[in-house]
């Protein structure tokens, strides 16, 4: 591109000659009309002013020779519409020639009261304002707002040649920017109110200026770029933050992108399954352990269970990674994946989902939707996506390689023994996944919200289980692959009720507790449904 473009009058041509030829020996290119003959008579239609805005549009800087002929010049004032209609960069210089710079103002102020009042630009012109006095008045406005560098009749050019290359070089737009950024960071900083922050269409191109140039940056700057969504995260984890304002994040972060690992989908199209290792202690693996679930505080024993190691979803399914299923020409309609279930299960409507949000648990699901999708996943998924047991400090590489290996596992519905362990983290103490004590506010979305439908998984930070799980209290009630009536069971035959655990925005706080089991027939479709997933040793299903 051509560094400048140069408006001027030609009543100053030979002035602007002087300076095209000092510009290009300092390695900068201009671009200006050179014509010597008058531009009145023109024909209309001509290309002349198409080349003027070409050339406009193509520089990187316009520059305006400031003088009393230039400032009432139509034509000048056409190009400079033109350039801040483009939104270029502008500069100025104010040629004095050998007048005073007080006295060249007020003959530029003299120049524009002396436009006749009815005088309209010429047809070979265009611009938004066609009366000359209107329009060169606004530009004027626009312009006198950039400091303008001097230049006289006299010995002192080179001088003033240096501060006009010095401009050129300095992107004064991006330190107007950065002068923004710096002082509204301060604001923030001080005042510790977020809506002084920048939304992240704003701040994104910053980041990569910020980058580009190396820009040094304080803490207080650091932290005020940030992604939009790092600092809505950020705020989930202040126990101030309302169950209002944890949806209205969850919603922000589908629009600006949610960054969070296991909630979308990966590059391939998969969904991008964050997982938690749910450990056993040595001493537990291979023995089974008591179980006590509960309906309306009514608590029973439901038997004993043998827990091993596995791997459990941080967050229940979400719309978008259902949606990769339903969207799949190997994915809803493939019979392999129905195989034993209801039959012609898969030929019949999916129920529409009520939250259309990527990052909200796919709601209206069935049980037979579940065993589908697990068995679409399991195939689907490249062996490097399945996770490995991390080494811990309670036992050696050895006792991990008892582990029986993950490709001989099986991604599916948790049965209820695992997803209460991994509620618990293995605690029966524990009321609720984050410990003993009832907290709504806090930590779960249920009918103590107040909010009457599902928001973004994942928004209650501080109700993690031990094991880092999320959403295991309230949002949505989780299908598991057990029978409800026999625990025993987890077959796939029939229509007969299957457990869900966990709780819902529309059921109350002794739902959400980590005993609390509830049934429904294996085609229920419920808004307040949905499910997560676990890679674990394959049973028999």
């Amino acid at each position: 591109m051509v560094d400048v473009f140069i408006s001027y009058s030609r009543r100053n041509l030979e002035f602007v000659h002087k300076l095209d030829t000092a510009l290009s020996a300092c390695g900068k290119a201009s671009w200006f009309d050179q014509k010597k003959d008058p531009l009145e008579g023109l024909l209309p239609g001509s290309k002349w002013w198409d080349e003027i805005k070409h050339g406009i549009e193509s520089a990187d800087n316009f520059l305006l020779i400031i003088s009393p002929e230039s400032i009432a010049s139509p034509y000048c004032n056409a190009e400079i519409a033109h350039a801040i209609q483009h939104e270029k960069r502008l500069l100025t210089v104010l040629y004095c020639g050998n007048r005073r710079e007080a006295d060249n103002l007020k003959a530029v102020d003299a120049a524009i009261d002396a436009i006749p009042e009815e005088s309209e630009l010429p047809t070979t012109v265009s611009a938004t304002i066609n009366n000359l006095r209107s329009l060169t008045r606004r530009n004027w406005l626009e312009i006198s707002r950039v400091q303008y560098v001097k230049f006289f009749d006299d010995g002192l050019f080179d001088r003033a040649l240096e501060q006009l290359v010095e401009a050129l070089d300095m992107d004064l737009a991006w330190l107007r920017t950065w002068s923004q950024v710096r002082q509204t960071a301060r604001i923030w900083a001080e005042t510790k109110d977020d809506s002084y922050l920048w939304s992240e269409m704003r701040l994104k191109p910053v980041r990569e200026m910020v980058e580009k140039r190396k820009q040094p940056l304080t803490e207080v700057e650091r932290e005020f770029i940030r992604p939009e969504a790092e600092h809505l995260l950020t705020e989930l984890d202040n126990i101030d933050t309302s169950h209002t304002r944890r949806s209205i994040i969850g919603e922000r972060l589908c629009v600006i992108g949610d960054p969070r690992r296991g909630v979308g989908l990966r590059s391939d199209g998969l969904p991008d399954i964050a997982w938690c290792y749910v450990d056993v202690p040595e001493h537990l693996r291979g023995k089974p352990i008591e179980f006590i679930g509960s309906r309306k505080a009514k608590e029973e024993k439901y038997g004993e269970f043998e827990v091993k190691p596995f791997f459990i979803a941080k967050y229940p399914i979400t719309y978008m990674q259902f949606q990769a299923f339903l969207d799949d020409p190997d994915g809803f309609e493939r019979d392999e994946w129905w195989e034993g279930l209801m039959e012609n299960y898969h030929k019949y409507r999916m129920a529409e989902q009520r939250m259309k949000f990527p990052n909200h648990p796919r709601d209206s699901v069935s049980w037979f939707h579940a065993i589908a999708f697990c068995r679409w996943l399991h195939a689907k998924l490249p062996m490097e996506a399945l996770p490995e047991p991390p080494a811990t400090q309670s036992e050696s590489r050895e006792q991990l390689d008892k582990i029986p290996n993950v490709s001989q596992w099986g991604i599916r519905l948790p049965t209820e023994w695992e997803w209460q362990y991994a509620a618990t983290g293995g605690q029966p103490s524990n009321e609720y996944p984050w410990g003993l004590e009832w907290d709504s506010g806090q930590h779960c979305n249920t009918e103590e919200s107040g909010l009457g439908r599902t928001i973004a998984a994942g928004m209650y930070p501080r109700g993690a289980s031990p094991v880092g799980a999320l959403d295991m209290s309230g949002n949505v009630w989780e299908w598991c692959l057990t029978e409800y009536a026999d625990p025993t069971n987890t077959g796939i035959a029939g229509n007969m009720s299957r457990a869900l655990r966990g709780g819902c925005w529309d059921w109350e706080q002794e739902d959400a507790h980590c005993r609390s089991r509830y049934g429904f027939t294996s085609d229920s479709m419920y808004v307040f449904v949905g499910f997560r997933v676990v890679c674990a040793p394959s049973l028999k299903i």
